[in-house]
């Protein structure tokens, strides 16, 4: 037992701020004593927490640890932020069903590791023991990989559909939270409006949820968002829109207008929420900047189309106008230009990571496009970038609406974290020291509140979300003086400051500050 004394507790209810001692038993929440109540436990751990906010643990509503808690099974740059529980699998990307002799996918985004050995969910599941809580969604790119003869990279005829749908129902009823796809990527984008409704069917039979990375963030937003909302008026689904944003500098005027459009779904009476992280400038995987045409292709033909377009400047010419002249895609080298574009992880061409897309051009000695096709051309791994998406005054708008929960999206590439986003070690810090308590667009107890309580309303998760008798205890001690994500895009993962105590299920995974490299979190299933 461990008695956690003198704490200024913010349950998670969104209520104000109290005086307590909160006594905690095993996995769960023993007692809460009032500051005037005297305790009476002996034999225990007690720590004084005067000074110290005592909270629910966060919960992550989009993340992509699928890997990474069987590479790093304690998590440490999620449990670190006080990350006690995250939802995996999200924008379509993830590791089941497949077949037993299937190779490994998407590096790019999940990162890589060796021993694929389950088959479905429910085997996924049994191989994870790690330091945080992790329910997971069924990702769509693994559904059409199963599904489809050969190439996904294109049209499921009904046959492929029904079996996608099949597989679908067997992970739903093996625990997972609902559906999540990613339209902006191959194979997902390549699903028409049959294949949609048939597995949106499948969720709204099961009441999950479908989370969606949509299919333009940038000029053509609001006719994506209109077409998923459509999917939902057609098929009742609940929905979660995946890190919402307007990507581009003259697309930052469709976010009020995007909004408008969530809130009136809501109006008309269907479940419609969203997610974000706290960052101006976001993390994909590099080969999204292709036109969806040539991500068609299979990977030894796209690496030979690609070199020969480096050489060629006459099929350089016709990849960079479609580029530069997007037909119903998001094209992010035109929307935020190549001096906003960075590579952070190349395996095959190291060199390069840090430097800007005119950086690299500059370093080959060829035009950008030139450059970007010979550095995916190369490409035999993981290729990572970072992108300037969007203005401040955008992501706060979007922040302080009341439909937004917390989100990290965070992506877990190399074994050090070399490259990668600071929202995969920082993220929750950054909300609540520079959103919360420095811009003061919410009060702590409402910052609180959207990324613990409001996020297990939305995922209908039991006994846990609140600093409550008889909820799990998943808790955060933090310091609000020192509080800081001291992260940098060349040091993301930079030590934060002011996470005092972090527990998952009862067990400390940081104590005094320092990571324990405890193993108590749990596969929640829905």
């Amino acid at each position: 037992m461990i008695l956690f004394k003198n704490a200024s507790l913010i349950d998670g209810s969104g209520k104000a701020a109290f005086k307590a001692h909160v006594l905690v038993d095993g996995k769960s929440i023993s007692r809460i004593y009032k500051d005037t109540e005297s305790v009476n436990v002996k034999g225990i751990r007690s720590v004084d927490l005067s000074g110290m906010v005592l909270c629910p643990g966060f919960i992550d509503m989009h993340a992509h640890s699928d890997l990474e808690i069987l590479r790093r099974p304690s998590m440490p740059m999620k449990v670190r932020q006080g990350i006690t529980t995250d939802i995996s699998g999200n924008c379509g990307v993830g590791v089941f069903p497949r077949r037993p002799d299937e190779p490994s996918y998407f590096q790019d985004i999940i990162g890589h590791y060796d021993a694929w050995d389950w088959t479905d969910a429910s085997s996924y599941f049994s191989r994870v023991k790690g330091g945080m809580n992790m329910g997971l969604l069924q990702n769509h790119a693994m559904l059409r990989i199963y599904a489809i003869d050969g190439n996904p990279n294109r049209k499921a005829d009904k046959k492929e559909v029904s079996i996608m749908c099949s597989c679908l129902e067997k992970s739903l009823e093996q625990g997972c939270f609902g559906l999540s796809s990613g339209l902006y990527y191959a194979p997902c984008l390549f699903a028409d409006r049959y294949e949609m409704t048939e597995l949106l069917k499948v969720v709204k039979n099961a009441d999950r949820i479908f989370a969606v990375h949509h299919r333009c963030e940038g000029t053509g937003i609001t006719d994506s968002v209109e077409e998923i909302l459509e999917l939902q008026r057609q098929t009742g689904v609940r929905l979660e829109v995946s890190h919402l944003k307007a990507i581009g500098k003259e697309n930052q005027q469709y976010v009020p207008q995007v909004l408008q459009m969530l809130h009136r779904s809501r109006e008309e009476g269907y479940d419609t929420l969203f997610d974000q992280y706290p960052y101006v400038y976001g993390s994909t995987s590099l080969f999204s900047l292709l036109p969806p045409r040539y991500l068609r292709l299979e990977k030894d033909e796209l690496s030979k189309t690609l070199l020969e377009a480096a050489e060629d400047s006459e099929k350089c010419r016709v990849i960079a106008r479609e580029m530069a002249n997007p037909d119903g895609w998001d094209s992010i080298t035109r929307l935020c230009g190549f001096d906003s574009i960075k590579a952070t992880v190349l395996d095959s061409s190291p060199e390069f990571c840090g430097l800007t897309l005119s950086q690299c051009a500059e370093k080959l000695g060829k035009d950008p496009y030139s450059a970007l096709f010979t550095i995916l051309g190369r490409e035999k791994g993981a290729a990572l970038m970072a992108d300037i998406t969007q203005s401040q005054e955008a992501l706060e708008m979007i922040m302080k609406d009341p439909l937004m929960c917390f989100g990290t999206d965070a992506l877990f590439i190399s074994p050090d974290g070399r490259g990668e986003h600071p929202r995969s070690g920082n993220a929750a810090v950054q909300f609540l020291s520079v959103y919360c308590l420095e811009k003061k667009l919410f009060s702590l107890e409402e910052a609180v509140r959207r990324m613990s309580s409001e996020t297990a309303a939305r995922l209908r998760l039991k006994n846990r979300g609140l600093v409550k008798e008889g909820y799990r205890a998943d808790l955060v001690v933090f310091d609000p003086e020192t509080l800081k994500d001291n992260s940098t895009p060349e040091d993301p993962f930079k030590e934060i400051t002011g996470i005092r105590f972090v527990m998952v299920n009862g067990e400390l995974a940081v104590d005094e500050g320092s990571l324990t490299g405890s193993l108590s979190g749990e596969i929640i299933r829905n």
